[in-house]
């Protein structure tokens, strides 16, 4: 870890945002399971329940949510490796990759509750976290 000092950071980032996805998952799984609504046959038929046309409005968010991870966290999780490879200091990574997990558990907290302009909010914050790493980045390249 000499030769990146912030690996531990970076790696302690990709743990944080897979227990959010982990947690987010398991909120599905349980409203699936409560409401016992299902829009798969095959998944209806498994608990044995009739096929539901639609989500309950909790699953319909967390596959929103779903989606605007899979849009965003490989942005970040590609700066954040680049940046750490490039030997990129650990107390700038440590502030700036846990703005970055913070500011995706609150755009989490308030998308599923459906807060605006928050969730707007915390999505640009993260945006503006990720520019920072990537001039972190330009100002490490050897050029």
């Amino acid at each position: 870890m000499m030769n990146y000092p912030a690996l531990s950071s970076f790696a302690l980032a990709l743990l944080a945002l897979f227990l959010k996805s982990s947690l987010l998952s398991g909120i599905q799984i349980i409203s699936r399971l409560r409401s016992r609504r299902f829009i798969l046959p095959e998944d209806a038929g498994m608990i044995g329940v009739r096929q539901a046309e639609t989500e309950t409005d909790i699953v319909q968010r967390c596959s929103l949510i779903w989606r605007n991870d899979v849009e965003n966290l490989p942005l970040f999780l590609a700066l954040a490796l680049t940046y750490t490879l490039l030997g990129g200091e650990k107390s700038s990574a440590n502030w700036l990759f846990g703005s970055y997990v913070l500011l995706r558990y609150l755009h989490t907290i308030v998308y599923l509750r459906g807060l605006q302009p928050w969730r707007a909010i915390m999505y640009l914050a993260g945006m503006a976290v990720c520019w920072m790493i990537a001039v972190g980045i330009f100002q490490h390249l050897p050029l």
